[in-house]
């Protein structure tokens, strides 16, 4: 029986001890040195994303007239500032997971940190239901997901700074996307709170984590990644419904609202359980280990510190 529940935990929560799958972010220990290479390299990302972003706006907002574009290419130019601006603050843990450090960025790390800047032209073609530009631009973006991971593993690039910025960037994509499309109409009101009370579990929960525990323990797992994975199909699916073919299959677009708002209740539950996961984890430094022969002798009857 205790074989099942711990099956059922890893399952969940994947908490085993794989060096290679995991990474505790350490309050305090943001990289073993400085990497001044690694921040010229994000800083020349930068540019060219920035160039991007008022490329991506332009195209976007041209479908529309283009009115509002220098608005929003600001708005867009400051949520890309955001992003930038958090993993140049974080650039020390641009090394490997074994704590070698890492000249550049790399291009997995470019490919996520190009996935979450490019999240607002896609809530601009949901909000205006531009669905059918959105399925591709939401194609596009999930497959970054799928590309940096595959080259991080076989170029064996993953680093800890990696590890942190792919799970975000997919937080804010995916709760960007289910909070439009709940509000235009194409999932339940309930999908609205889910999204956000998933964020909310982790972001805040992370940061609490984070502060007063010292550590978060970040690890992909069974249940995350076959859930993302639906989750990715099904949406994907819905908005080439709703943009190729409006008002044909009504009855299959409110099965994925429906299926969709259940997944979303399966993550609200993962995060969960990564909470206790990680409520139960003790830092890297506080694990137990072995006494000692100086400290077992200081222990035993007779031994030890004389008053």
């Amino acid at each position: 029986m205790s074989d099942f529940l711990g099956r059922i935990r890893w399952l969940t929560s994947g908490a085993d001890e794989d060096p290679d799958a995991a990474f505790d972010w350490v309050s305090g220990r943001p990289g073993s040195r400085p990497n001044r290479e690694g921040l010229r390299s994000v800083v020349r990302v930068a540019l060219v994303l920035a160039l991007l972003c008022l490329l991506v706006d332009w195209l976007v907002l041209a479908r529309h007239d283009g009115r509002g574009w220098p608005l929003f290419a600001v708005l867009h130019l400051f949520w890309a500032a955001a992003f930038v601006g958090a993993t140049a603050a974080s650039v020390a843990y641009l090394e490997t997971v074994d704590g070698r450090p890492m000249r550049g960025l790399g291009g997995p790390n470019t490919i996520t940190l190009g996935r979450a800047v490019l999240v607002p032209p896609l809530v601009y073609l949901l909000a205006t239901r531009d669905f059918g530009l959105a399925f591709f631009a939401y194609g596009v973006l999930v497959l970054s997901d799928v590309a940096d991971g595959v080259w991080a593993r076989r170029k064996r690039a993953r680093s800890k700074l990696g590890i942190v910025l792919d799970p975000v960037a997919d937080l804010f994509l995916h709760g960007a996307v289910f909070l439009t499309l709940g509000i235009v109409g194409l999932l339940p009101r309930v999908a609205i709170a889910l999204i956000a009370a998933r964020t909310a579990l982790l972001v805040i929960g992370s940061g609490v984590l984070h502060f007063r525990k010292g550590s978060v323990r970040i690890q992909p797992t069974p249940l995350g990644k076959a859930t993302g994975l639906l989750l990715g199909f099904s949406t994907a699916l819905l908005l080439a419904l709703a943009g190729f073919a409006p008002g044909r299959y009504p009855d299959v677009i409110e099965f994925l609202g429906a299926l969709l708002t259940l997944l979303l209740a399966l993550l609200v539950l993962h995060a969960v359980a990564i909470g206790i996961v990680n409520l139960e984890w003790r830092k890297p430094w506080l694990k137990q280990r072995r006494a000692t022969p100086e400290e077992s002798e200081a222990d035993l009857p007779g031994k030890g510190k004389r008053e």
